[in-house]
């Protein structure tokens, strides 16, 4: 009688997993963290998976569908920090807190921070796709302590995100590595006289 190999059984450990559109998403946010932004495909997210590409059209409609659930979670996790990380503080604590934590998640998350500059925050008509003062909050709690209204308060919010951004993107792309510059000192002395400024708005 012939035995099979002891292979022939063994399963995919990936495989194991019942599939559903949360794992689907999770998995392409650590595929992200390995891969990168312009890895990540249907295909190669179901290797990874260990399951064949039209499956996953089960759970997500197609890569763009995949991209935009994945650029969700990223936002949400951000913000989420950033509410963590400004509890307790005030001012420019928070927003010194805050600054530095999102250097830090786009650092250590390349691909996922990828996300937000790879595809626009508009849909097909032009209509936006984010809730942009829902995620602006935490900034603009923090903010809100210098005295400013709830306009110039978001506003001021979103001056910061560009400046961080811009700074982060500059680092990221090898622009700070060929200047004489600390980089560690810039972005702190950036924020402290965008904290500094804000006394003035009133």
């Amino acid at each position: 009688m012939t035995t099979e190999p002891a292979t022939a059984h063994r399963r995919n450990p990936a495989r194991a997993t019942r599939l559903n559109r949360d794992t689907v998403i999770n998995a392409a946010l650590s595929f992200l963290d390995r891969a990168g932004w312009d890895a990540l495909t249907i295909n190669a997210l179901a290797v990874e998976l260990g399951t064949k590409g039209p499956s996953l059209y089960n759970h997500v409609d197609s890569l763009d569908d995949l991209r935009h659930e994945v650029r969700g979670r990223v936002l949400v996790e951000i913000v989420g920090m950033l509410h963590t990380v400004s509890s307790g503080r005030t001012s420019e604590d928070a927003i010194l807190a805050m600054a530095g934590a999102y250097r830090s998640y786009a650092h250590h998350h390349p691909g996922r921070y990828a996300a937000l500059t790879r595809m626009p925050f508009l849909d097909d008509v032009n209509r936006p796709t984010i809730d942009a003062r829902e995620l602006a909050k935490p900034a603009t709690e923090a903010i809100g302590v210098y005295g400013l209204d709830e306009d110039t308060a978001f506003h001021a919010g979103v001056e910061l995100w560009a400046a961080m951004h811009g700074f982060v993107m500059l680092e990221m792309t090898g622009f700070m590595a060929g200047i004489e510059m600390d980089p560690d000192i810039a972005f702190t002395e950036m924020v402290h006289r965008f904290a500094s400024g804000l006394a003035e708005r009133r």
